[in-house]
């Protein structure tokens, strides 16, 4: 909204128009004076750009604030997000990603029963496409902004486009500097997985590893690598400290195909008889290992751990003789509801968190009959 000249020299004469109610019109003129919803005014900066009479201005601004029209923080006022509906953006990370759209669909669902407008982008996993919907977001003029893409290089660069315009943002699973996060803890994640893999060691292979395969995805970042950190010292604490020459990081990319090529061409050069624990670094990861483990025929002994508990995955939890024994689910079906409970008051100004931690949990395989 653009300011206002002084309301006086716009008001019509009461002569020459008998409907005309002057201190509806000063209030329509105080409310227009604000230039966007990010905007804090004082009372003498309302009435230099109104010509309200000081008196009045307070006036009108006290009854707006008590009927939440505006929202007042010691002596600055607000135009109050409660009186608009509420257009939130939303930069997922990928639409061939299930746990993204999964995440998606349950935002989707919260939006429309809490009456938000919700618009989307596909990030497609690409920092340039990130960057370009940060841009879009920005000029659609968005109250607040979700941001789920994997790459720690344009986070500050995201980041930075939301904080010149004024426009709080939300980081989803991976953390963005100078943002509030929302998303599960990726350490202990990787703990309960690493823990879920030492005990299948333990009650099938009387506790002998001959490999770990952390499959993960350098590009995410060293908060997403923590699942990796914290899978290690899961199996750690069960079979005490793994030698060098055990635990092997290869890059799965976070994607189902490379993450098979890495495990298929690692598969290669162990011998058949090898008991390989793998963790990959989230649904599409795990997705991809099962895929390398059922094209060898090799008779190795592998158990499988993934994170995030997409439906795809559940799917094949259901079988009791599958590599996969299990994903960490992160309750991508919570996400809308939490989230948004999470985002409103950050909206309308008020104090929040820095941080919100999504409870995750271990879904093991199904048991053998």
């Amino acid at each position: 909204m653009k300011s206002k000249s002084p309301a006086k020299q716009q008001e019509p004469s009461r002569k020459l128009d008998k409907y005309w109610v002057p201190i509806v019109a000063k209030t329509l003129d105080l409310l227009d004076c604000f230039n966007s919803v990010n905007e804090a005014l004082t009372l003498e900066e309302v009435v230099r750009r109104t010509g309200i009479p000081h008196t009045s201005a307070f006036r009108i601004l006290h009854t707006l604030v008590v009927r939440d029209y505006l929202s007042q923080s010691g002596r600055q006022y607000r135009l109050s997000r409660l009186r608009k509906k509420i257009k939130v953006g939303f930069a997922n990370l990928s639409t061939h990603v299930h746990l993204a759209v999964e995440i998606q669909t349950s935002l989707e669902k919260a939006a429309t029963a809490a009456g938000v407008a919700l618009v989307v982008w596909d990030n497609d996993r690409n920092a340039d496409t990130a960057i370009r919907n940060a841009e879009m977001m920005v000029a659609e003029k968005v109250d607040l902004a979700i941001e789920f893409q994997i790459f720690e290089h344009v986070a500050p660069v995201i980041s930075d486009i939301f904080a010149r315009a004024g426009i709080p943002l939300i980081s989803l699973v991976n953390p963005h500097h100078g943002t509030v996060y929302f998303g599960v803890n990726n350490y202990r994640a990787g703990l309960t997985a690493g823990l879920a893999l030492a005990d299948h060691a333990i009650s099938h292979w009387k506790g002998k590893v001959d490999a770990v395969v952390l499959l993960e995805s350098p590009l995410a970042g060293r908060t997403t690598q923590s699942r990796s950190v914290g899978v290690q010292k899961g199996m750690e604490e069960r079979l005490n400290k793994l030698p060098e020459n055990v635990v092997h990081h290869l890059d799965g990319g976070g994607d189902r195909a490379i993450s098979k090529t890495a495990l298929s061409t690692f598969l290669k050069t162990m011998r058949p008889a090898s008991r390989i624990l793998v963790a990959g670094i989230n649904d599409e990861s795990a997705l991809g290992a099962v895929d390398a483990v059922n094209a060898n025929k090799g008779a190795r002994q592998i158990a499988i751990v993934g994170f995030g508990g997409s439906s795809d995955i559940l799917e094949i939890l259901k079988d009791p003789k599958g590599p996969c024994i299990g994903v960490v689910s992160f309750h991508a079906e919570r996400y809308g509801p939490e989230l948004l409970n999470f985002a409103l008051p950050i909206v309308q100004g008020r104090s929040a968190p820095t941080g919100h931690y999504v409870p995750h949990k271990l879904i093991s395989r199904a048991p053998a009959k």
